[in-house]
Order: C-alpha cells, then structure tokens, then sequence
C-alpha cells in the first residue's frame, strides 16, 4: 500500500504514545513457540480483540521485536500483526526495518502496523481531532479536516500523525505549499515517516520542482522500497532527464 496514507487502520488497543515501565520480570526473551500458540488460541476463540489482550498480558512491544527478525515468515507475519493491535513508539523502529523484508507480505503487514501505531500515537484529544479530521477528509470535507487536524496539532504538538494527515488533507486540495509544510513539520517528529517523505515529493512534481521530487520520491524508497506508485514516479522523472 504506497498512497499518501490510509484514512484508517488498525485497532487502538492501547495508547501507542503512552508507555509503560518494563518490569524486569517481563523482559525474558518470546519463546516463538509459546508466542505461535497463544495468538492462534486467541484468533480462534476470540479475535484480534483477545489477541491484543492475551499479548499486550504476557508480553511487552519490545520483546516482541525479535519475532520479526524469525526466520519463518508466518512468525514474522504474526508478529506484525500483535505490534500493530499493541505496539507503540518502541516498535516503530523494527517495524520500519521489516518494511524491508524479504517477504512482501511481511513487509506490508508491517506497513499496516506503523500506520496503526501513529494514528494512536497522540493524547486523547489530539487522538479525538484526529479521528474527526479523517472522517471530514473520507466525506471530502476538506477544510473542515484542516481544522480538526489543526486542532489535534494543538492538543498534542509531538503528534506526527496530525501534521501529516493535514499535509495530505492540503494535497487534496492543492495546496502544495501548505502540504509541504505540513509534511516537513511531520518529519521533525518523525524523520522516518515514509508517507510525509513521498508526500513532499507529490507536491513538489506538482510544482515542477523534478530534482526535489526524485530526492524526496528517493528518501522515502530507502525507507519502504515497495512504494510501488512512488517508484514509478521517480522512474519517470529519471526517464524524462535521460531524454534531455
């Protein structure tokens, strides 16, 4: 999935900003095994809601990290999807190196669960603004996501997430400056965010700004090789060059 950003994803079930103590008890290494059998007891019985339960119960987002370096790529897969109904700021950087995965359905549920963690990742407020700046963009009410999205910036300034979708919301409208300032502003709290990255480059084609478009389209395919969109944007872009 390379677009600028789903509008929705995941299950919030825990605050993603909101982290809490590690007690030294709990900082054994996952037994893969233990791991396989639980989260299939707790699909099987109960869903991903019982899954985030009996995960979030036995083990914390960081020891969960190793599953996704697991040389079977259904753990690795499983582990994606425990990080995206649990995971929170501590995951983010595993999980940005499994969008490098050489199974590409590792590496997209892992894409899943980054996007999951940072629509949660702000306070409840901003996490409330959020939510209904979404719901303005999905009706394309587009101004009236800029406010809820201003808004969310507001309650929570750390918030990547709400600086982002407001770039996007700006792209829609076109309004390539305000959506790469937007964008930049995302960046500074999250300098990997691969959706801001390929963001910036959008705007900038639109501006006609080629060489900054291919720099940012290039950053953000170092991050998440598998843009497929974004790719394609650059190849024309280097086409178009080599014709010059």
């Amino acid at each position: 999935m390379d677009s600028l950003a789903p509008l929705a994803y995941g299950v919030a079930a825990r605050p993603a900003g909101s982290f809490t103590p590690e007690p030294i008890m709990r900082l054994e290494a996952v037994d893969t095994a233990e791991f396989v059998q639980i989260a299939a007891q707790a699909l099987r019985h109960g869903g991903v809601e019982e899954l985030a339960r009996r995960v979030s119960q036995r083990w914390t987002p960081r020891q969960l990290c190793p599953l996704l370096h697991d040389e079977d790529p259904d753990v690795r897969k499983l582990g994606c999807v425990a990080l995206a109904l649990c995971g929170d700021g501590r995951a983010v950087g595993c999980l940005t190196a499994a969008l490098r995965d050489s199974d590409a359905q590792v590496a997209e549920l892992a894409e899943q669960a980054l996007w999951s963690i940072w629509f949660r990742s702000g306070s409840p407020d901003a996490c409330l603004h959020l939510r209904r700046g979404l719901q303005a963009m999905a009706a394309d009410e587009l101004d009236r996501a800029v406010t809820h999205f201003t808004r969310a910036q507001k309650a929570d300034p750390t918030f990547a997430e709400a600086y982002n979708q407001c770039a996007i919301a700006h792209h829609l409208s076109e309004r390539w400056l305000d959506s790469i300032e937007q964008a930049e502003l995302a960046l500074e709290r999250h300098p990997a965010h691969f959706g801001a990255l390929a963001g910036l480059g959008h705007c900038h084609f639109q501006l006609g700004n080629f060489a900054e478009a291919a720099r940012w389209y290039r950053r953000a395919l170092a991050i998440h090789p598998r843009m497929h969109s974004v790719a394609a944007a650059l190849a024309r872009i280097e086409q178009c060059v080599a014709s010059v």
